[in-house]
């Protein structure tokens, strides 16, 4: 068993919550302003952090804790609500701050420049200047009845979002309940 070494965590975690916070506050909420995903990535950032710094002080790291750590957070994924690519990506960055500045092994200045180009790669990639924000919006629909005409079935949806639709994906079909379950694009 390793001994903790406090001013190297406590000089890590500083790395680790400057990055999330700028991440998180100053990219993420100021473009997005979901608060809801705000305090999940900082959560999940320290979280994984103090997981990552607390696993490289009791037990000699390997492949197998490395798979055993992802498999836990796919199953908080799992329990999670359907997030969107964007915040998917958000999510991964945040995992991947708080996992590399919590274990040893790195170099502060190492830590430091990988930590400035996740943030800086959210940054411009997420940039509305740079990829125009959507213009559209992506909807689940579920209808008691099954519509086959696509003419039909767009009047339909059109008439109860009050919006154009621009795309009708059928993705379920229940002929014993008579339902149809859709993913909509469209202007609302």
């Amino acid at each position: 068993m390793n001994e903790l070494d406090l001013p190297r965590i406590l000089q890590d975690f500083s790395i680790n919550i400057v990055a999330i916070v700028i991440l998180a506050f100053f990219v993420y909420y100021r473009r997005h302003r979901r608060r809801d995903a705000t305090v999940g990535y900082i959560a999940t950032n320290v979280s994984l952090f103090v997981v990552a710094a607390a696993l490289s002080s009791s037990t000699t790291l390997n492949v197998g804790v490395g798979f055993g750590l992802f498999a836990v957070l796919s199953i908080v994924r799992l329990r999670s609500d359907e997030a969107t690519q964007s915040e998917i990506g958000y999510t991964m960055v945040s995992l991947v701050i708080g996992l590399m500045t919590g274990l040893p092994g790195l170099d502060i200045d190492i830590k430091i420049t990988f930590s400035v180009l996740l943030v800086m790669t959210m940054f411009i990639i997420d940039h509305p200047s740079l990829i125009k924000p959507q213009r559209y919006q992506r909807l689940r629909v579920e209808l008691d009845r099954i519509i086959t005409d696509d003419k039909e079935l767009s009047a339909f949806i059109e008439e109860r979002i009050t919006g154009k639709v621009k795309r009708i994906t059928v993705t379920e079909i229940n002929f014993v309940n008579e339902t149809m379950r859709l993913d909509v694009r469209a202007d609302t």
